[in-house]
């Protein structure tokens, strides 16, 4: 009788502990952890706005069952994926708010299990990125949330630890990114001619044209104020691109045949030089980025500026061309 009543009174006093002791646990719960890494805040900032460059660093992806499904916009604000894995369960992860290279917001949501965000701050160091990773859960209920949020605390440190870590190691692997500059341009006088091909011929259509206008402006005794150019209106892989080939001029000039005279528009523009082939297509994947992260959009169309002469220049490394993108 006495062991009986001994065994009621301790679990009266577990009972009572359980019961008690989260009264005085917080309903919510914050982990934070930082580190810094040789890298610039845009490189740093893309592997965690981008939501499929998750897979390079992620702490999370443990589990070979996990299957994720991508929904809504590549990065920014609406990204979103969600998650299934015999390990991780369900659960899903959207970008709510997004500043270029300083700030990030995710939302978690985990089901039965409940909700939280994080925070990411990017923080420029002289040539480092210092990250502030942060995850807060709210809404713990009483009283068994609260005793589990008192252990989530604990263990999410080393999740975050290793996140970080190889958010660090793969960040500093990365080649720095590419220099664009915003610029405000005047109205540029061209000539130009319109034409249109598919993408394997737009060398042969470029120097077509260029020769064309080249014989324009010596027959016509008219200067040519700068590089050749080329206007892309469109791009399409499986079809035709339509683009104006151009030299620009210092004023309005008289045209005939296929050649126009036009006016390349003034206003804000990104500038972004690239060196090497004709194989631009990265840098303009660069520069789509940083309209996405600073929430621009393409004014009208972009062209490209052939600063280097390859007749000149044997080396491809070495040749320069200038692109640009009007947005508003």
């Amino acid at each position: 009788m006495k062991a009986f009543k001994f065994t009621v009174i301790v679990i009266l006093v577990i009972g009572a502990v359980l019961m008690i002791v989260p009264v005085f646990l917080s309903s919510s719960v914050t982990v934070s952890r930082q580190k810094c890494m040789k890298a610039a805040p845009e490189t740093v900032f893309r592997q965690v706005n981008k939501l499929k460059n998750w897979n390079n660093w992620s702490p999370f992806r443990t589990d070979s069952t996990l299957v994720i499904t991508y929904k809504g916009q590549k990065q920014g604000v609406g990204a979103h994926f969600a998650w299934k894995g015999q390990k991780m369960g369900k659960g899903s992860l959207s970008i709510a708010e997004s500043k270029a290279y300083s700030f990030i917001k995710t939302k978690l949501d985990f089901g039965t299990q409940g909700m939280s965000y994080g925070i990411w701050q990017f923080t420029q160091k002289g040539d480092s990125t210092c990250v502030d990773w942060s995850v807060h859960i709210t809404n713990l209920k009483y009283p068994f949330g609260r005793w589990l949020g008192l252990m989530i605390k604990g263990g999410m440190k080393p999740f975050l630890d290793k996140g970080l870590s190889q958010l660090k190691t793969f960040s500093e692997q990365q080649k720095p990114p590419l220099k664009i500059e915003e610029k405000e341009l005047t109205i540029q006088p061209v000539i130009l001619i319109n034409d249109s091909t598919t993408i394997n011929g737009i060398g042969n259509l470029l120097t077509k044209n260029f020769g064309i206008l080249s014989k324009f402006t010596q027959l016509q005794h008219i200067a040519v104020a700068g590089h050749p150019f080329a206007i892309y209106y469109n791009w399409n892989p499986q079809g035709y691109t339509k683009i104006g080939a151009g030299f620009p001029v210092s004023h309005k000039v008289k045209t005939k045949g296929p050649i126009e005279y036009f006016e390349l528009p003034a206003g804000k523009t990104l500038l972004a030089k690239h060196f090497g082939s004709y194989n631009t297509s990265n840098t303009h994947n660069q520069i789509n980025d940083y309209m996405k992260e600073h929430h621009y959009n393409l004014r009208g169309f972009m062209w490209e500026v052939y600063v280097t002469n390859p007749f000149d220049e044997p080396d491809t490394s070495k040749w320069e061309t200038d692109i640009y993108y009007p947005v508003k």
